[in-house]
Parts: C-alpha cells; sequence; structure tokens
C-alpha cells in the first residue's frame, strides 16, 4: 500500500510538473509575442518620424507639442508663448465711456457663452460701453489671440500705407514687391487688394485641424513667408474667392518689403502701433513672430495679434466711425467704405471683413479661429465683441457665417430697442 501511494504521489507530481511547464511555455510565448509587437511599432513608429522629418514636415512635432501635449486639438487663444512675440505698444490712454444703465445679457445667451467657454463678451452702443461680461479666468486685462481677425488689421495697414504713400495704390500689382512672381504669368497681374479680398488666384488649403497640411506648417514651420511664397496660383487673378490664410501672409510680404524700402528698421508691429494703437489709446498687444526676429522673424500677419476685448472693440468703433478719430482720419473713409462693402466676387467678404449685407440690419465683422468677432451693426451704431475657446460648426440661415453671429447680433439689437 504504502508503494503505491508513493506511485501515486509521483505520478500526481509529474502532472503538476507538466502543467506548470505548458503555463510557462504559455507565458514565455506570449512575452516573445508582446516584445516582438513592441519592436515592430517602435520601428513603425521610427519609419514614419523619419519620413515626416525627410519630407519635410519637420513642423508637426512643434504642431504637437502646442496643441495635443497642451490639451488641445487645435492652436487656442492664450498660445502666445509659444512663439517669439513683438511688441504693439500702446499709447497714451482713452478709456471707454460707460453708460449709466448697463444693458444686462439674457440667460439663455449667459448660459451658451459659458458652454463654448467664452473669456469676454461686450456691446457698445454710440462709442458706450452698455454691457461688459467676463468669464473666468479673465478680465478686462487678458490678451487673447485673435486669430483672423488680424486679417483685417494687416488690410487696414495696406490702406494706412497708401494713405501715406509707402504703397502707391490698393490695386497696385503686388508683384512689384514680390520678385518671385514677377515672371508668373497669373501672379504678376495679382495685384494687393486682391489678396486682400482673397480673389488672388493664390493656390492654398486652408485646414485648421489636419497635422501635416500647409495651414498648420504656416503656423509652426516657422517661416511663414517662405511657406507662402512657394505656393503658385491655380487660377486667375480676380476671377473667384477662396479663403486663405496665406493670401493675407503674402499683402503682410509686400507691406513690409514697401515699408522697409522707406526705412529699413520698420516692422508690421511697429508700424501698427504707429498708425493705430497709440492714437486710439490701446493698451500693449503684442504680435506672434514665425521666429525670433534676429532670425529674420516676421509677424505671422494672417493671425495671431494678442490684445484686450476692449481694444478690438475700439478697432471695430474705428470702423464704424469710417476711419475717424478725433478730428484726424487714421484711415482714409473712401478705404474703409470699400473695405466694408462685398468684393465683387463674394456676397459675404470685403476686403479682411466678413459681411451679410442682406440681413435686417446689415452688418459687417472681424472673424477668428475658434469664435473671435467684432461685429459692427452701423444702422443701430453697435459694435459687438466675443472672445472665447470653442464656437458652434451650425450654419443653418446663411452657408459662410456661423448662426451664433446673428445670435449676438440679436442680443445686442435686445439690449438697445
Amino acid at each position: 500500500m504504502e508503494a503505491t501511494r508513493v506511485g501515486l504521489r509521483t505520478a500526481s507530481e509529474q502532472h503538476k510538473e507538466q502543467d506548470d511547464q505548458h503555463t510557462y511555455n504559455e507565458e514565455t510565448y506570449m512575452a516573445r509575442w508582446l516584445r516582438r509587437a513592441f519592436l515592430a511599432i517602435l520601428g513603425l513608429l521610427v519609419l514614419a518620424a523619419a519620413a515626416i522629418q525627410l519630407t519635410g514636415h519637420g513642423y508637426f512635432w512643434t504642431a504637437l507639442r502646442h496643441t495635443y501635449l497642451d490639451g488641445h486639438n487645435t492652436a487656442h487663444i492664450d498660445d502666445a508663448r509659444n512663439f517669439p512675440q513683438a511688441v504693439i505698444a500702446g499709447g497714451r490712454p482713452q478709456p471707454w465711456p460707460v453708460a449709466a444703465v448697463q444693458r444686462p445679457l439674457s440667460e439663455s445667451l449667459r448660459a451658451y457663452l459659458s458652454e463654448h467657454r467664452s473669456a469676454a463678451f461686450l456691446v457698445a452702443h454710440r462709442g458706450e460701453l452698455i454691457h461688459e461680461t467676463y468669464f473666468a479666468p479673465y478680465s478686462a486685462e487678458s490678451r487673447t489671440n485673435g486669430f483672423s481677425m488680424v486679417k483685417t488689421l494687416t488690410t487696414l495697414l495696406a490702406g494706412a500705407a497708401v494713405a501715406d504713400g509707402i504703397l502707391p495704390d490698393f490695386d497696385a500689382p503686388a508683384a512689384r514687391w514680390l520678385p518671385e512672381y514677377a515672371g508668373h504669368p497669373l501672379g504678376a497681374q495679382a495685384t494687393l487688394a486682391q489678396f486682400s479680398a482673397m480673389t488672388s488666384g493664390h493656390e492654398w488649403t486652408e485646414n485648421y485641424y489636419l497635422p501635416l497640411n500647409p495651414t498648420t506648417e504656416l503656423y509652426f514651420g516657422g517661416d511663414a513667408a517662405g511657406v507662402v511664397l512657394r505656393q503658385g496660383f491655380e487660377r486667375a487673378p480676380g476671377t473667384a474667392f477662396e479663403y486663405s490664410s496665406a493670401s493675407t501672409q503674402v499683402l503682410a510680404v509686400a507691406l513690409q518689403r514697401a515699408l522697409r524700402e522707406r526705412d529699413p528698421g520698420q516692422s508690421l508691429s511697429r508700424y501698427l502701433s504707429q498708425r493705430l494703437w497709440q492714437p486710439l489709446g490701446l493698451a500693449d498687444a503684442s504680435w506672434s513672430l514665425d521666429r525670433p526676429r534676429e532670425q529674420g522673424g516676421m509677424e505671422m500677419a494672417y493671425c495671431c495679434v494678442h490684445s484686450r476685448a476692449r481694444d478690438m472693440a475700439r478697432i471695430g468703433q474705428l470702423l464704424l466711425q469710417d476711419g475717424q478719430w478725433n478730428g484726424q482720419a487714421l484711415l482714409p473713409a473712401a478705404f474703409v467704405q470699400r473695405i466694408t462693402q462685398p468684393n465683387g466676387l463674394a456676397r459675404f467678404y470685403g476686403h479682411g471683413l466678413w459681411m451679410d449685407p442682406d440681413h435686417a440690419p446689415p452688418f459687417y465683422f472681424l472673424q477668428g479661429h475658434l469664435g473671435q468677432y467684432v461685429i459692427v451693426v452701423p444702422s443701430e451704431a453697435l459694435v459687438i465683441v466675443r472672445l472665447g475657446q470653442y464656437r458652434t460648426q451650425e450654419r443653418t440661415r446663411h452657408a459662410q457665417i456661423r448662426d451664433e453671429v446673428y445670435r449676438y447680433v440679436e442680443e445686442a439689437l435686445r439690449m438697445v430697442r
């Protein structure tokens, strides 16, 4: 009996040893598989990284660091820290007159603004602030990125340069300052005004979310002028409208070269300070550069002035007043009237400005990525500013204008009516 028990125990132990060996073999196989899979994935990532770098898309890593790794899926209103900044020096303060009776926000709009992480909402009527709300953590002193609202500022600088004799005419051929296009059969015909109106025929693809595309390279690539001047022309100037950040940057390159013919030390940010910021009594602001100035950097002129809400409202007030300020013509009235009307190829766009001339009442507006707006309603003497992190994507009333723009206009009209 003892021998039998010994035999049984030995068989049990053998089975256990076999089970242990089987488990060990499975774990070893799994470990090998995981190691091989990891090495394969790592190899693919290395190859992909090399391909991105070798194909000239190295800007991808900068974009990745400043968006997704910073908690965003695109550029954002607080990204001044990610770029070198040129100072836009302000002038002697000219505070906004504040109406004795402030008009409240409707509860529905307040909820909407909060939901879309707004920074500020202001309404001015007949030159007085009748409403001003800031949403934490933002305040009246916060400076945020205006994004494409800066296209309007660049157009205004072109108008100022014409008035100053730095540019001979808004309709002058841009190739006068862009030898890169002088021999191009289409590029040689494009005018400064057509670049402002997005009708130059300049080839471009506008996209703010794809990681590998010209717009991302323009923003994060460190050579704004080089990126846009490499692009050709896909149609004859003056034949079609196509919204394009590159068009405004091309206009800015021409303007900067014209300014430096007069004064080699001049820059777009300094000229903006001299011609608008100081006469309007605005606070110091900053303009993002594509790379440090000492490395040849220039202003990202299609975007990226970081300023206060009140100061952007003052730009709207200047347009409302046809460029006149305290008895002085900061901009020619005829120029302001021209750019605030449809450009002839798009009913909803003038020169650096969006608009709905068919709405009752008509309005025009500066517009920037993520819902930055300065809206002017001339017949009601209204200026409306909304700044913030997100905006709705809805377009039901108008194919080119988001519904929230009409919502802001209606809110301001309710306040004054």
